[in-house]
């Protein structure tokens, strides 16, 4: 893991222990401000993601290619970058990897910031998570982004699969 992925994890995790001891959580990242109360009952996603995975491969070959924060041309725009509850940064920026999809560069802060809004639309099994579901139009959404058996679909899956075991 680069020096920029660990950076962030820290950053992150120092983050979320703060959140944690005061009962509430700064939503700043991806456009809006507030705080979110986490109640008393916090219980963690069973999945433990991996983010070369993401910076990799699901930023750039479904987040971006398929323009999920800011909409395809001809639609109204700014879907998850404005309109919806899951906030999304656009960004065409090329990822820091290399060919055999390991982190070679420093991560672009809206990868960082999409990866930490994604981990909430994530169950354990990719058949009941949320961001397997909605784009695939198997679960409520605006439109059907790729069908299931898309390359995207099934990146999706095996992400999410890869996290759960």
């Amino acid at each position: 893991m680069r020096d920029g992925l660990r950076s962030w994890r820290s950053r992150r995790l120092a983050a979320l222990a703060l959140a944690l001891c005061s009962g509430a959580c700064e939503a700043r990242d991806n456009g809006f401000i507030g705080s979110v109360d986490l109640g008393d009952d916090i219980i963690a996603p069973d999945v433990a993601l991996d983010e070369e995975t993401f910076v990799c491969r699901i930023q750039p070959d479904v987040l971006t290619r398929h323009s999920c924060a800011s909409g395809m041309s001809g639609e109204s725009g700014g879907c998850h970058d404005s309109r919806s509850a899951l906030r999304l940064i656009a960004t065409d920026e090329a990822p820091p990897c290399n060919d055999d999809g390991e982190i070679i560069d420093v991560v672009p802060d809206a990868y960082a910031r999409n990866l930490e809004a994604l981990r909430f639309t994530v169950q354990a099994d990719p058949e009941s998570s949320p961001l397997y579901l909605r784009p695939t139009g198997r679960a409520a959404h605006p439109r059907r982004i790729f069908d299931t058996s898309d390359d995207a679909a099934e990146l999706i899956a095996e992400w999410i699969a890869q996290g759960a075991q």
